[in-house]
């Protein structure tokens, strides 16, 4: 792993959410506007022959509130997953609130062939190789 491919934020929120479970029986009756309001969706990325396929799950997160950006080096998804409203909130764990992920990648990438579908909570992009040389950047809409 390269650094430029460090997820330096997903890293602190994960490392936030350990700390919060192994000092859970230390500060009991934590309030819900104590928890986490920052995460990083898990994102599992492929290559093939065409060029990279991502994905990503977003389980309860509304499509419209997806923001897709790629350009010819790589790509960032955002957004914001909602809390569910409950007057009594005992234990929570689904992180809510909002998400930034964002990719470097070491091919070159044709955003304008890029391709996203979200269909039960999975965010699966496609983007194709691009001719070295060529540059460009777009907002993907998602399917």
């Amino acid at each position: 792993m390269g650094i430029g491919d460090w997820d330096i934020f997903g890293d602190i929120a994960r490392l936030r959410r350990d700390l919060d479970r192994f000092s859970e029986g230390f500060l009991p009756g934590r309030e819900a506007s104590e928890q986490e309001t920052v995460w990083a969706p898990p994102v599992d990325v492929y290559e093939d022959d065409g060029g990279l396929i991502l994905v990503v799950d977003l389980p309860g997160v509304r499509r419209d509130d997806i923001d897709l950006r790629i350009d010819d080096t790589g790509l960032t998804v955002e957004g914001e997953r909602a809390r569910e409203e409950s007057s009594s909130g005992i234990r929570l764990e689904r992180p809510a609130g909002r998400f930034r992920r964002s990719f470097r990648i070491g091919i070159p990438l044709d955003p304008s062939g890029a391709r996203a579908t979200y269909r039960e909570g999975v965010l699966r992009i496609t983007i194709p190789r691009a001719a070295p040389g060529s540059r460009a950047r777009v907002r993907v809409e998602v399917d």
